[in-house]
């Protein structure tokens, strides 16, 4: 991790953090809503939704939502039929690549709170997710709490639950944005980074695969979605 934050590496990627058996059991009960988490919805166009709330696409105040995230996180160790909670197994793994480091869910603004530790991201067939830095989350009003605790510097993981049957692969650019120069793509006053004649590695990851990256300062995407089963993955911010 320490090799990832000095740009030594641009991504981690590790096998194995849970079984493919363990994986289907538990897709099978995210299909079924099973724990009835709280569902929300990326816009319409990227044809997905979260079990979860994803902070970049809440409420600026974020009203009501560390109630949702106390729920949540209870509803997530619940989850896995056999074998440690996602976010102790995560939490662990991501440790250990940190010299110990603990990689929990940050407190929030009164004691007792807790952000989400992560969501629950499903993509139908076509889904996708356009080509961002996740620096520019930070940039949004509803990040200005989490903004005072952590580091500028903005990394992610992504753990495989389903890849679905094509498509959905995690598309990294080689496209480096300092920190200090992140805009919010989504403006249309700010100019898209051409993609064409950029040099970039897909990752499509089996099921208990897990990815951490470089995911603020290198442009990545998600591509669509192909085939009828649903790619489902839990990623987060960090």
């Amino acid at each position: 991790m320490a090799q990832l934050r000095r740009g030594e590496l641009q991504a981690i990627v590790l096998r194995g953090v849970y079984s493919e058996p363990q994986m289907a059991v538990t897709v099978d009960r995210l299909q079924r809503h099973d724990p009835p988490f709280l569902k929300t919805w990326f816009p319409e166009a990227f044809r997905a939704w979260f079990y979860g709330r994803n902070i970049n696409l809440a409420d600026v105040d974020l009203a009501g939502y560390f109630d949702e995230a106390a729920v949540f996180n209870a509803q997530l160790t619940t989850l896995l039929a056999h074998g440690p909670d996602l976010a102790s197994r995560v939490g662990c793994v991501l440790a250990a690549l940190d010299n110990g480091r603990p990689h929990t869910a940050a407190p929030g603004p009164l004691p007792g709170q807790h952000y989400m530790f992560t969501t629950l991201r499903a993509h139908v067939e076509h889904g996708y997710i356009p080509a961002h830095f996740d620096n520019e989350m930070r940039l949004r009003p509803a990040y200005r709490h989490l903004a005072s605790l952590v580091d500028e510097q903005i990394t992610s993981f992504v753990l495989t639950l389903s890849p679905g049957d094509g498509g959905g692969a995690l598309e990294v650019f080689d496209l480096c944005c300092p920190t200090q120069h992140a805009q919010l793509l989504s403006d249309d006053r700010v100019p898209r980074p051409a993609l064409d004649g950029l040099a970039s590695v897909r990752f499509r990851l089996p099921p208990g695969a897990m990815i951490v990256l470089d995911s603020g300062r290198y442009l990545h995407r998600v591509t669509r979605v192909v085939g009828r089963r649903t790619r489902w993955t839990a990623c987060s911010f960090m």
